[in-house]
């Protein structure tokens, strides 16, 4: 049997700063990779890494809600909670 269950979701800006550290922390793990436009020694494009955590506040804004990412009040994702209806 199913239960139908209410949680709250916030948008980053609405996040208090701990719960922001705990998602910034989160994702030190998934670096995001950017292609320079030269080329090493041997050719080979250069490749440079850009952090979230590294992201002024707007730009972290401007990622999770281009992303529709909804948090639970300590930073956790939980969008992949949410269900929507096919009408």
């Amino acid at each position: 049997m199913s239960k139908l269950i209410k949680i709250r979701a916030y948008e980053y800006a609405e996040l208090n700063d701990k719960a922001k550290d705990n998602f910034i922390h989160s994702m030190w793990d998934m670096p995001f990779e950017a292609e320079t436009g030269e080329h090493d020694d041997e050719g080979n494009m250069i490749i440079e890494y850009d952090y979230f955590g590294e992201w002024d506040l707007e730009e972290q804004i401007d990622f999770c809600e281009s992303n529709d990412y909804l948090f639970n009040k300590y930073g956790k994702l939980i969008g992949h909670l949410e269900e929507k209806d096919d009408e």
